[in-house]
């Protein structure tokens, strides 16, 4: 039985998440859209049935158009994955009616419940109505840990590390006794729940790390290297050439210079506050003045 087809999106600047991917193709057919902005096209094209779209870092362009694509194919459910995590940009996805928001690295049993949820969504479509279909809503780990397997939850601490010392030098056998675990036991049950080695998910990390700060333009090719948590510049070069088939200096040139969408707007927000008081100075030393009542922005990510 031919498999449905599964368009990827991939609103990227930095690692892809190849292990998501080969989950999702246990299911459906991938293919993958040239870039966001032919997304709706090769949709139609492929006759897509469900959707994914692979975030790095939040920027407005790419988000916008995964709104824009889920407003004019309301039915067509939507994954979104990414590795910049925040309450507020979680709050916008669901308010764009994305189906599941995922933060990457994803729990391959994770992973494989949502793509196998997405399966029977599709298959169920194209029969009788039955049951809605959705993915058990996962309670925080402090109220309830039972929800994700021993394997995941075992290592999991070990992400935790990376996220908070990624940028100080991390041993594999440090952070398996950390987690009461031999360094070949850890080794394994590691890449068993995430799809990949420590030692590649720590490159990986690091190096996503330091596409933001080359494209936040804080960084020199060279400094970005040393401030994740690379020991010299020659290996950093290697391992990012290795892994986006570029140079750290090629890709700063290439890439614009955006900071994270929030932090924008909150830049933003804050310069309007400055000005909004200047103007309330003036006012003071001048004597009262007639203007028009300032209306609020409206949210240009608001959903449709």
């Amino acid at each position: 039985m031919e498999k449905p087809r599964l368009l990827w999106v991939r609103a990227l600047n930095g690692c892809e998440s190849k292990a998501a991917r080969a989950i999702a193709e246990e299911y459906f057919s991938v293919v993958e859209s040239p870039s966001v902005r032919l997304a709706p096209v090769w949709a139609q094209r492929v006759a897509a049935r469900v959707v994914c779209w692979e975030f790095e870092d939040a920027q407005g362009t790419p988000l916008r158009a995964m709104r824009d694509f889920k407003v004019a194919n309301p039915s067509m459910p939507l994954l979104m994955l990414t590795t910049q995590h925040s309450e507020e940009l979680a709050v916008w996805a669901f308010r764009a009616r994305v189906w599941n928001y995922l933060v990457k690295p994803v729990a391959a049993s994770e992973l494989r419940a949502n793509f196998c949820t997405l399966a029977q969504i599709v298959a169920d479509s194209c029969g009788p109505p039955r049951a809605v279909r959705f993915v058990r809503a996962l309670l925080p780990n402090d109220v309830d840990s039972g929800c994700e397997s021993p394997r995941v939850l075992t290592v999991k601490a070990a992400v935790e590390q990376v996220e908070r010392h990624y940028a100080e030098k991390l041993r594999q056998t440090t952070v398996a006794a950390s987690c009461g675990m031999s360094s070949w036991r850890f080794s394994r049950a590691f890449k068993a729940a995430y799809g990949l080695t420590f030692s590649d998910f720590l490159i990986r990390f690091r190096i996503n790390r330091a596409c933001q700060l080359l494209r936040q333009g804080s960084h020199s090719a060279t400094s970005a290297g040393l401030a994740v948590g690379f020991e010299d510049p020659s290996h950093f070069a290697r391992a990012f050439r290795k892994v986006l088939a570029t140079s750290p200096s090629l890709y700063q040139r290439q890439k614009p210079q955006l900071g994270p969408l929030f932090e924008r707007r909150r830049r933003q927000g804050s310069n309007r506050t400055r000005a909004s008081k200047s103007m309330s100075r003036r006012i003071a030393h001048s004597g009262p003045v007639l203007s028009k009542t300032h209306m609020p922005e409206q949210d240009e990510f608001a959903a449709q």
